[in-house]
């Protein structure tokens, strides 16, 4: 595909883009079983007109409409506790697909024709959303003073942007867990300390395609075919704060 003049996004103009019109259904209830409150909900949404970013190739992109684009999920979630033990569970599951066949600019894709365009098919994932998301939350209380608490969070695979075709390895899914504690020195003074990522786990949170392989004068790893931006998840980080109130 050619290009007169390639712009930073900034400086380009988009299309004419067309109204995105959204229709939604939610149904949902809450609750208490004994001790335990709950809440669920399930939901569908089409988006005619939905806005889709398109790469034209380095730092140059720009935006156009797709004519329909769907989300079907559910959310639940259960809180309770047990003597000292409060805790949350929550899960989500989001199908995001594109509902219609059309060709999308993806220049930097491996798939791509000679236009630089990959053809994308009804029912292929919308990049970037994460199928399956899910949450421990759970505080313990030591002594009236000490508290401690420890977080899991779980993601599911996610498509690269630029593979709206479904052609490529998807961004792997990933585990984080963090620890928190607490002390209470009095009804207004606190110390408190928290260890992000606790384990040091190596994962990333988003991704895209990259340079186009055969504009890569010097390939940064040897048989690079496919090379991708990836966003890392921040490494290891301990925190400790003081909270008072007035």
């Amino acid at each position: 595909m050619d290009f007169e003049c390639r712009l930073p996004n900034a400086f380009l103009a988009d299309p004419p883009l067309n109204d995105v019109v959204s229709n939604s259904f939610e149904i949902g209830a809450r609750g208490f079983l004994g001790e335990i409150a709950y809440s669920a909900g399930a939901f569908h949404t089409t988006n005619a007109n939905d806005i889709l970013f398109q790469t034209t190739g380095r730092a140059t992109g720009l935006f156009a409409n797709v004519d329909e684009t769907q989300r079907v999920g559910f959310e639940g979630r259960l809180t309770g506790n047990f003597q000292d033990l409060n805790w949350t569970l929550a899960y989500s599951f989001v199908g995001a697909t594109f509902e219609d066949d059309f060709k999308v600019l993806s220049p930097n894709h491996a798939f791509a024709d000679d236009e630089g365009e990959i053809l994308v098919k009804n029912g292929d994932k919308i990049p970037g959303i994460p199928q399956s998301q899910f949450k421990l939350l759970s505080s313990y209380r030591v002594t009236d003073r000490f508290g401690i608490g420890l977080d899991v969070i779980a993601n599911s695979d996610q498509r690269l942007r630029g593979d709206e075709s479904n052609q490529l390895d998807t961004v792997s899914g990933y585990t984080l867990i963090n620890l928190r504690a607490r002390y209470q020195f009095s009804n207004r003074f606190q110390v408190f300390a928290t260890v992000n990522n606790l384990f040091g786990e190596e994962f990333e949170t988003f991704g895209l395609l990259g340079e186009e392989p055969g504009e890569l004068k010097v390939p940064i790893i040897e048989d690079l075919t496919i090379p991708l931006f990836l966003g890392p998840a921040p490494p290891r980080a301990g925190f400790v704060g003081l909270r008072y109130a007035f």
